[in-house]
């Protein structure tokens, strides 16, 4: 079956268009998965640091319920609570708040990595998208060269 040049290059011209609309979907799927994934990073940096400050919360409870228990035994053992006594439960509450900001310094650290990710994800997304439309121009302007080569050699041919 022989087809006129004509035909030839529409039909050349029509595998090239959706090539390029290909391109242009494969491009804007990858971008949207990045967006995605960096909406998820987002989350997960937020959850990083709410988790901090539970855990942060918790330790400070488990350390005043710890001092108010060595405050009771003083009491009970007749101890007053002032110099030894009273320079341990400031160091120790010194010492559980230190523990506290560490572990909150933890969780904006790894906010921080789970931030820098989402950035990158963005990035990755912008580039593929910007691939997409660079490999559907260049797959229509490749297409039509050689639509128009092929439609003018076939029609010199045919004279």
């Amino acid at each position: 079956m022989c087809f006129d040049p004509a035909t030839m290059a529409a039909i050349s011209m029509i595998t090239t268009v959706a090539s390029a609309v290909g391109s242009l979907s494969k491009g804007q799927s990858a971008g949207q998965s990045g967006d995605y994934n960096s909406a998820i990073q987002d989350n997960a940096a937020i959850a990083a640091q709410q988790k901090a400050e539970y855990d942060a919360g918790v330790l400070r409870k488990k350390g005043d319920t710890q001092r108010a228990i060595a405050r009771v035994g003083y009491g009970k053992g007749g101890v007053a609570i002032e110099g030894t006594p009273l320079l341990f439960l400031a160091d120790s509450a010194e010492q559980n708040e230190l523990d506290a900001q560490a572990l909150i310094y933890g969780g904006d650290v790894r906010a921080g990595n789970y931030r820098a990710q989402a950035n990158l994800s963005q990035m990755e997304a912008r580039s593929a998208e910007r691939a997409g439309v660079t490999t559907a121009g260049t797959t229509l302007l490749t297409g039509l060269g050689k639509a128009s080569s092929a439609y003018t050699k076939s029609t010199k041919a045919v004279v």
